[in-house]
């Protein structure tokens, strides 16, 4: 059972998303990343959720959505004075929102608490900068009130699970992972906390916009993805329902993106919150990822007729064997098959394609890139192979090189490009092919009459001109690609 602290009543905590940008290491590029969209901290609104169930005073700063300065985020934080201040860290983006963290630490000296999946693989290294204190290093439901109530308190750290600190010799100390929570019982994200209207991604055609989840993990095993390594823990649909509600009735918002790596899992689940959906006449549009292989024409009638214009597949490779070596458990003819079935019901696809896979190499993208034209997708994305930490594809590269590059990326602030295992291919032919994926699959003369005749607002007309613009102008013809033009 979710249970909550008194101790911490008008304890004052401020939640900081800094502003970030391309970096090495990554699997967009450059174009697609700045154009891309801007979407809400759904990790951090779970934690502001979490301190708010607590009788927590909650600050939340999106830095980044509202493209603040340093100083003005600074001097929003000395007017508040908060008792503590948080923040998520992702691996990739480490240091970007670390140079922030130690910016603001210099100006406000209270202590620091960092979470996100990166502080449950590299919390020792992590914590071993003198401007952070303590770590989350799981799920923060029972850990971060348990954390506060235990500084509070001034109890023993020690026996609070699923955290990490310094102890007053300076080592680092990490308890054992704490328990998981009923995901019904979780708070919802705190979005009263935000400015819903300032959301988007690069293809929403309503305001406000917000992003989604409706389950945890995943039981499929995609060697290049963590989520595998996670136990799947679905909400009930009324659980679900019920966020949704609030965001349509409370916050205005009309457009969402669910976010679970995939939704269709448990198609009886799915069906049934459609259904709620329905019933509640909830008057909303919304997206969500999912797999070929778990989708039938039932589920997709159903994701039609509440709201669903578009499902996002990953679909990955056009070559069977490295299909098969990233363990999707599918075939080409599937793909085709389901893509088929979703259009007919008058959704809109969009397909997750990556380059630079193992035993990638010229002759196995040119595969992809015919699939991705044949297909008839309504938006594609071509991500550059990128072994992240937890994954099987990062453990195979453990074993071609004998090195941790993250692991020396963050203890020692290496900044070198990352290998491919696997692959021969260089990064130089990797981005070439990337973006030369994305002028193939976009700049086709029926693809773009198709989009221009698609297109619903302004707004967003004007983020696909600048993003065409952008791509052809900051790329010369060698070196060509662009995210979305559309």
């Amino acid at each position: 059972m979710y249970t909550t602290y008194s101790s911490l009543k008008g304890l004052k905590v401020a939640l900081v998303y800094p502003p970030y940008g391309p970096v090495k290491n990554e699997p967009g590029i450059k174009t697609v990343k700045e154009n891309y969209g801007i979407f809400p901290s759904l990790s951090l609104l779970y934690v502001a959720g979490i301190l708010e169930a607590n009788n927590c005073t909650v600050l939340f700063i999106d830095a980044h959505a509202h493209e603040m300065s340093l100083n003005e985020t600074v001097q929003k934080l000395r007017d508040f004075s908060p008792d503590y201040i948080g923040y998520t860290l992702t691996t990739y983006l480490f240091f970007q929102s670390m140079d922030w963290i130690k910016a603001i630490r210099e100006h406000i000296d209270v202590p620091v608490i960092v979470g996100g999946v990166h502080l449950s693989i590299y919390a020792r290294e992590t914590l071993a900068y003198p401007y952070l204190d303590y770590a989350i290093t799981g799920e923060g439901e029972f850990a971060l009130p348990q954390l506060l109530n235990a500084l509070v308190q001034k109890k023993d750290l020690a026996q609070v699970r699923g955290i990490a600190y310094k102890q007053k010799d300076g080592r680092i100390f990490i308890t054992p992972r704490a328990k998981e929570v009923n995901v019904d019982e979780a708070p919802f994200p705190a979005r009263h906390l935000i400015d819903n209207s300032v959301y988007y991604s690069f293809i929403s055609k309503y305001k406000n916009f917000s992003v989604f989840i409706t389950s945890r993990g995943c039981p499929y095993k995609c060697i290049f993805c963590e989520q595998g390594s996670k136990d799947f823990r679905a909400r009930s649909p009324k659980n679900v329902v019920d966020e949704l509600e609030l965001c349509v009735n409370e916050f205005g918002i009309r457009e969402l993106d669910f976010f679970d790596s995939s939704f269709t899992i448990r198609k009886e689940r799915v069906i049934a919150i459609c259904d709620e959906i329905k019933r509640r006449k909830l008057d909303i549009v919304w997206a969500a990822r999912t797999r070929v292989d778990c989708i039938n024409e039932d589920v997709l009638k159903a994701m039609r007729n509440a709201g669903c214009s578009r499902i996002y597949y990953g679909i990955e490779s056009g070559n069977r064997e490295i299909l098969h070596t990233l363990k999707k458990s599918t075939s080409i003819e599937l793909y085709q098959e389901i893509i088929r079935k979703t259009k007919k019901q008058g959704i809109h696809t969009f397909g997750y394609f990556m380059i630079g896979n193992p035993y990638e190499d010229e002759a196995t993208i040119r595969q992809t890139i015919k699939m991705a034209l044949s297909l008839d997708l309504d938006y594609a994305q071509f991500s550059k192979v990128t072994p992240m930490p937890a994954t099987e594809l990062y453990t195979l590269l453990l074993k071609e090189h004998g090195r941790d590059y993250w692991r020396e990326h963050i203890a020692n602030g290496n900044d070198e490009p990352i290998p491919r295992p696997l692959c021969s291919m260089t990064d130089r032919e990797i981005e070439y092919w990337t973006k030369m994926a994305y002028l193939r699959f976009y700049y086709r003369p029926k693809y773009i009459a198709k989009s221009l005749a698609r297109l619903r607002s302004v707004d967003e007309l004007s983020r696909s001109v600048k993003t065409a613009w952008e791509m052809l102008v900051n790329n010369p013809t060698t070196e060509v690609g662009m995210e979305v033009v559309g």
